[in-house]
């Protein structure tokens, strides 16, 4: 490669810019990398403007930033048709990066290359005319060059014209042509897609309602962590026909969408309890939800209770030791004794948070400072054995000794053993 550079070889130029400059096969040498690139580029090699513009404009190792003379050699490569020029060109001027922001000439840029089939710039000027943020929405061309780019098999672009067919934007409404865009890609595990898919099935708009199939699309996004699958799939049990009309299921979901601060199903739980007769498991995803509010403004017995909720998988499908450790750590960091102890249990076993003996030393010693009876029996314990800790059989003693001084059954029976 380097004697076809020397030869005068414009691709060999590139390539070997290219190896100098991210230190593929050579060691890198910003200098070497740039002679190279100008080389090629004084000959009109397009991909070589552009990747030298790109260096000047962002920088790069052992390269200082020169945005005007970057730009002037994207310029030269856009005016030569190389797409991703264009593309770039397109975006520095919608977002006024290096340049005066100019909506108009970004469009035009982003049109050149999409008019040559990128993608990249249909997609761009879908969003950009969806938006109408930085020129005047239009919703028709939005949706034109959304579907340009959507059949040439780009995933983004097809979910935005599903969406559209969905919500009618730009398109007639057609929850059936919504669906066809949508399978493909629910059956490659896009979340996105298998969500609103999911909704479709449930809502029947323009297909037949198919219960079965929405609830095994919106649950395999739920237990990926979405609050938004969580409440429509309370929608479906609240609203449902059938084996699929089960307000029981409806508020545990509605609670499990709580998890992530959804408003909507705070919403339909508070309304819920005004019409609906008060069963045990509504009663605790009410108390749920009053102390997942009252947490989130900083009461520390309320994110306490959280964490308990979560930790003991009250009103969820399972417990969240995860979860459990954040709100605990939010208590904690209060000086609530009680989190105090329970986040050095989730220390000591592991769960939730990486195991460390050290950690659950810390968070026993403060809660044991404060009286906390398991937390004094826990630090003793690990100072009988030398978990985290150096043995040491007088410390083991008074920890156990201050615990069992407060009726902790197990600290007296440790003690006596000793």
């Amino acid at each position: 490669m380097v004697n076809a550079a020397k030869t005068g070889d414009v691709a060999a130029q590139y390539e070997l810019g290219k190896a100098y400059l991210y230190g593929k096969g050579v060691e890198k040498n910003a200098d070497d990398a740039l002679r190279w690139l100008r080389l090629a580029a004084e000959h009109n090699h397009a991909p070589s403007q552009y990747l030298l513009g790109l260096v000047y404009v962002l920088g790069a190792e052992g390269v200082k930033k020169d945005p005007e003379a970057g730009l002037a050699h994207i310029h030269q490569a856009a005016n030569a048709g190389n797409l991703d020029a264009q593309n770039l060109l397109g975006t520095i001027y919608l977002k006024g990066e290096a340049v005066e922001k100019d909506a108009a000439t970004g469009v035009a840029w982003l049109e050149r290359a999409a008019q040559q089939g990128s993608a990249t710039a249909q997609n761009s000027l879908g969003f950009v005319y969806r938006k109408g943020e930085l020129l005047a929405q239009d919703l028709q061309a939005s949706f034109r060059w959304y579907l340009k780019a959507a059949q040439q098999a780009d995933v983004l672009a097809q979910f935005t014209v599903a969406e559209m067919y969905y919500l009618g934007e730009g398109v007639e409404k057609n929850r059936a042509e919504a669906a066809k865009w949508l399978t493909p890609l629910a059956d490659k595990g896009v979340q996105k897609a298998q969500l609103l898919l999911g909704k479709i099935c449930f809502e029947g708009q323009g297909v037949a309602p198919d219960y079965k199939r929405a609830v095994l699309l919106l649950h395999a996004v739920a237990i990926r962590g979405s609050g938004e699958a969580y409440y429509e799939l309370g929608r479906l049990f609240e609203q449902g026909e059938g084996e699929y009309r089960n307000e029981k299921e409806a508020i545990a979901y509605y609670t499990q969408a709580l998890k992530y601060q959804h408003a909507a199903a705070a919403q339909r739980l508070e309304q819920l309890s005004a019409s609906s007769p008060k069963s045990a498991e509504f009663a605790q995803s009410m108390e749920y939800m009053e102390n997942l509010n009252s947490a989130l403004k900083g009461n520390v017995l309320a994110q306490y209770n959280v964490g308990v909720f979560q930790y003991l998988g009250k009103g969820f499908a399972q417990p969240n030791y995860t979860e459990a450790a954040k709100w605990f750590t939010m208590a904690a960091n209060q000086g609530y004794a009680k989190a105090q102890y329970n986040l050095g249990t989730l220390y000591e076993n592991g769960e939730g948070v990486g195991k460390s003996l050290a950690q659950a030393l810390k968070w026993y010693r403060l809660a044991a400072e404060q009286q906390d009876a398991p937390a004094q029996y826990a630090l003793g314990t690990l100072y009988r054995d030398g978990l985290g800790v150096k043995k040491n059989a007088k410390q083991a003693r008074e920890w156990l000794q201050r615990a069992a001084e407060q009726g902790h059954a197990p600290a007296k029976k440790a003690l006596a053993q000793l």
